[in-house]
């Protein structure tokens, strides 16, 4: 009965410590989360790479695997998630369709999903400048 007691004790000591004072490494940082029913806009930087909006007009920078060619045509471009519900996160390995003229549809597979800070935008517009400037 002791035992039953202490380790109930024990337990709850355990269930009772707030989140805060869990270690946490000091690195982390929240993980973006894209929700798969919640898409509202996007932009093509590139053919690897999208800038995609959500409802609450969050900006999220989307990695893709590969080259995935024809993304600049906007009406052409779907997505796809793993996860079953519009709730769900879109992930790596989840994917941009892209509807091909007369072929169908090419999968393009998500590497990576981050949040798009205004610190990162600044960093593309002065790239994109650059590389104008480079050209002429």
């Amino acid at each position: 009965m002791k035992t039953s007691i202490l380790f109930a004790a024990g337990l709850a000591a355990i269930v009772s410590i707030p989140a805060f004072a869990q270690p946490q490494s000091p690195d982390a940082t929240p993980r973006a989360c894209l929700r798969f029913g919640y898409i509202y806009d996007w932009k093509v930087l590139d053919n690897k790479t999208l800038i995609v909006e959500d409802n609450s007009h969050n900006k999220f920078k989307m990695s893709l695997m590969g080259y995935c060619p024809n993304l600049q045509f906007r009406e052409r471009i779907g997505f796809k998630s793993l996860g079953s519900a519009g709730l769900s996160c879109m992930t790596p390995g989840d994917d941009v369709i892209v509807r091909q003229p007369g072929t169908g549809a090419q999968r393009c597979p998500i590497s990576a999903i981050a949040a798009y800070t205004t610190e990162m935008e600044k960093a593309d517009v002065a790239a994109r400048a650059a590389k104008a400037n480079a050209s002429h």
